[in-house]
């Protein structure tokens, strides 16, 4: 325990913080619901860059003033951060009296009063409290309650999100890190380590008893805990992997990130909405850059600091869990950030009050800006709110609860169940149900259990930290292709470096399907000290690819793996290329060809269409050789769709090729050309020699004829009949080429399958799991029909009148989205005049009306495949 006594300069510094008037930051913010009202309490100069509030029990408003974030060096202002308290509103609802409590601190991230007069505070490496003992109004004693050791000091990935639980402990969170080993220490001694995975802890009002509740974050900067002790979080995204997430927060909770594996959007061993086994997914996403979170009767309230407004999540019982449906409540304009939220305990009933910090300007440097908000919620007029009272927990709440708190016990059978089930909540509490059997296992029991049953174990067993010694090489050698990829899984999450010449070994199996691949490399990756690789390894991979001892099939998924594309978006009218990594030259190339092995010969030609313009000689070379495969021939010649129009003469003689596939593939290239009369005749010509390719024929002719005749786009069931009515046998190749095609569906541009494409939408590789034709049928006539909320696009529309639209990455001073060619677009935020949430989705209307009915049938049995090993 520290005594010191602070002498603060505070009055000085109001007039010093900032010369700009506040009327050059206008708020410009508006209530949107009825029964709402958002007045101004404090601003600049009296407050700035605000990142925490409360309110104590005489209505005084405490908030964090930090001068000391990103603080720059002509930054004018105290030498560290303020811990103020306002009180005294007028009839305005304007702060009549200011005072500085502490301005001992740096890197300040959240403030919470506490129990006997002590004010609890977040650092960026500890967790502290402080408390005035003379009642002198200022804070003389300083107490460490949880410190943080690690070598990162970025300010806002530490200790962060301050809440009191419904037993009187703390609850508080950890980011991401930048992957660095960190040692979390309370005041007992008991330690808790990590790296890059984040966490959410709970200990005693003094530091003790300090434990993780859950992992797997980014950043969850709003922490909440309702009357029924449901935890909430508030979590900001990485970047790369949006949306932000509002999350329920379970003992043993696993949240599925980890800094470790990199900045790539696509990571094997990482999930961002419950998408791996044992993670969970989020309730829904919230705005951009979320800082708090606060109940509200059975919802929460949610500030977004990027999206400039206030939301209201109403939560409606799932499962185990929830889902929502958000409301904005208040919206501003780019200078109203509002961050951390409070709740005046003092409020009277049918009138809610909370504060909220707005930390106004968008750059991340200490700048001399904030305010404090005050908003009122009349529940007399907020019909919106729903009913206050909260609702009493699921069967399967109750169940899942009863799991992870180990206070009932399940047979063996049951448990493995439990885990199976489709509730991603109750699944994984039976996880943890399960870990705690694992100890009584034998490896000769566990080898005689279904396949379902061992992928089951392997996780379980993980979560107990089982003897890796004793398990791992019984389940890399199971013939279960899942068994296997949840155990490499295990290797990479455990860093289990005595098993990298068993990874090595594992990326020389001739049988080895892709997604073990990508699982094999990432953990190669991680076990050799570079995790954040991810699947890619330029040198390890362009040797692969020449190591004429390694089966074709894992050359083919090496060679699948080094082209990329660049991140930024190209000069206008420019196409997105793969660039190919030095060492990967045409020569080389064609000298796979010459293998001579159809699957590592078809991976070549895709890698060539991935840059056509430098690949086309190569391309029209082997889409017109008939010694060739039809298959590689069809391939090449889909490679060429970008380039119809330099090579229409080739097209139209390979429109008569007597291989259909091959036939068919040049039919939709030339449906995006102009035709002349003479090509018109051609054409006619060959519907009457090759009558089984009439359709394709007629669409080549006439593309608009496919939008004519045709059911409604909301009409699935006629759509379905007029898929069983086309006569021929699905054929999932020819649906292959359609999902990649350049022109025609185009679907790869957004979506990922089976490790080609881009990550815009879904990835799509274990779509054929979900096995409701109807369901998948709708959703490409109507895309907009059941949009993921983490798939909504941004419109920008720019001062200049120029519109982009993408998925929203990053805001602050500047916009990031992601278009639909799966690249990065940036802009200043000064440039930006508006910004709208487009209920479109990136999927255009109307897909179907550029594919006959034989196509379509075609991608969706491609689709419904299990196609995503190969």
């Amino acid at each position: 325990m520290n005594h010191f006594t602070i002498c603060s300069l505070a009055l000085g510094w109001i007039f010093a913080i900032s010369s700009l008037p506040a009327a050059e930051r206008e708020p410009q913010v508006k209530a949107l619901q009825p029964g709402v009202k958002l007045t101004l309490v404090a601003e600049h100069p009296e407050l700035a860059t605000p990142t925490g509030i409360d309110v104590d029990e005489q209505g005084r408003i405490w908030a964090v003033a930090t001068h000391t974030h990103f603080r720059p060096d002509d930054y004018v202002g105290p030498e560290h951060d303020e811990i103020l308290i306002f009180s005294d509103l007028n009839k305005e609802g304007r702060a009549q009296k200011r005072q500085v409590f502490y301005n001992a601190t740096d890197a300040t991230m959240d403030l919470e009063l506490g129990p006997d007069g002590w004010v609890y505070l977040a650092e960026r490496d500890r967790i502290l409290r402080i408390k005035d003992t003379n009642g002198d109004g200022k804070a003389d004693v300083e107490e460490n309650i949880a410190v943080l050791k690690s070598e990162a000091d970025y300010p806002h990935n530490g200790l962060e999100g301050l809440a009191w639980d419904t037993k009187g402990n703390l609850v508080f969170a950890l980011g991401e890190n930048f992957a660095k080993p960190w040692t979390l220490t309370g005041t007992d001694g008991k330690t808790v380590k990590g790296a890059g995975e984040g966490g959410i802890f709970r200990c005693t009002a003094d530091g003790k008893q300090l434990r993780r509740i859950a992992e797997g974050f980014w950043n969850p900067f709003g922490i909440c805990v309702r009357a029924d002790g449901e935890i909430f979080a508030a979590e900001n995204d990485p970047g790369e992997r949006p949306p932000c997430r509002v999350l329920h927060i379970v003992e043993g909770g696993d949240y599925g990130y980890e800094r470790s594996y990199g900045s790539e959007a696509h990571h094997p061993f990482v999930a961002w909405n419950g998408e791996l086994r044992g993670s969970l997914p989020m309730i829904h996403p919230s705005g951009e850059a979320p800082c708090g979170i606060l109940p509200l009767g059975r919802g929460l309230l949610v500030p977004s600091w990027s999206d400039h407004r206030i939301d209201f999540f109403p939560l409606t019982p799932k499962g185990a869990s929830f889902t929502s449906k958000p409301i904005t409540l208040v919206k501003g304009g780019r200078y109203f950030r509002p961050s951390c939220i409070a709740e005046d305990p003092t409020a009277e009933k049918q009138k809610r009050i909370y504060y909220l910090c707005d930390w106004v300007d968008g750059r991340y440097q200490a700048h001399g800006y904030g305010r404090v908000w005050k908003l009122e919620i009349d529940l007399e007029k907020a019909d919106w709110v729903g009913k206050l009272d909260l609702e009493p927990p699921t069967k399967k709440a109750q169940l899942a609860a009863h799991l992870r708190s180990g206070d009932t016990t399940y047979p063996l059978q049951e448990l493995f169940e439990f885990t199976q089930d489709q509730d991603p909540f109750l699944a994984q509490s039976a996880l943890q149900a399960l870990a705690r059997e694992a100890s009584t296992w034998t490896p000769k029991e566990v080898a005689g259990w279904s396949a379902a049953k061992r992928i089951q174990a392997v996780m379980a067993l993980k979560l107990a930290k089982a003897d890796p010694e004793k398990w791992v090489p019984l389940f890399l050698a199971d013939q279960n292709p899942d068994v296997q990829f949840e155990t490499l899984r295990w290797i990479s999450d455990y860093g289990l470096k005595a098993f990298l010449p068993e990874v090595e070994a594992k990326l020389s199996q001739s049988d080895l399907d892709y997604r073990r691949f990508e699982a094999a490399i990432a953990t190669l990756n991680t076990l050799q000290g570079k995790p954040e690789a991810g699947i890619r390894n330029p040198d390890m991979l362009l040797a692969k690819v020449l190591d004429a001892k390694s089966a074709p099939r894992i050359r083919a998924y090496a060679l699948r793996l080094l082209p990329t594309q660049s991140r930024s978006a190209p000069k206008p009218g420019a196409q997105p290329v793969k660039n190919f990594p030095k060492g990967l030259t045409l020569e080389i190339l064609q000298q796979l060809l010459a293998v001579n092995d159809e699957t590592l010969s078809l991976e070549v030609v895709r890698t060539l269409a991935g840059n056509p313009i430098v690949s086309q000689k190569i391309l029209a070379k082997i889409a017109a050789d008939p010694r060739q495969s039809a298959k590689l021939r069809a391939e090449a010649v889909a490679g060429l769709a970008t380039l119809a129009e330099q090579n229409t003469e080739l097209l139209l003689k390979l429109a008569g090729d007597k291989e259909r596939a091959v036939r068919e593939e040049a039919l939709r290239c030339l449906r995006s050309l102009q035709h002349t009369p003479q090509q018109v005749q051609t054409l006619k010509g060959l519907a009457r020699q090759y009558p089984e390719s009439k359709d394709l024929i007629a669409a080549a002719l006439n593309p608009k004829s496919l939008s004519t005749g045709r059911p409604a786009l909301t009409d699935t069931e006629a759509w379905l009949q007029a898929l069983e009515a086309v006569s021929v046998p699905a054929d999932p190749e020819s649906g292959r080429r359609i999902f990649h095609h350049g022109r025609l569906a185009n679907c790869s541009h957004c979506h990922r399958h089976g490790g080609r494409g881009n990550v815009v939408g879904p990835d799509l590789s274990s779509l054929g799991n979900k096995q409701d034709r109807t369901w998948l049928l709708k959703s490409i006539l109507e895309p907009s029909w059941e949009m993921a909320p983490e798939y909504q696009p941004r419109t920008i529309i720019l001062n200049d009148g120029r519109t982009f639209t993408g998925i929203r990455l990053r805001s602050y001073v500047k916009e990031t989205i992601r278009d639909a060619n799966g690249q990065n677009r940036t802009f200043d935020r000064s440039d930006v005049e508006e910004m709208i949430e487009s209920p479109v989705s990136f999927m255009p209307n109307g897909l179907v009306h550029t594919l006959t009915d034989r196509e379509l049938k075609d991608l969706i049995a491609f689709l419904e495949s299990n196609s995503r090993q190969k």
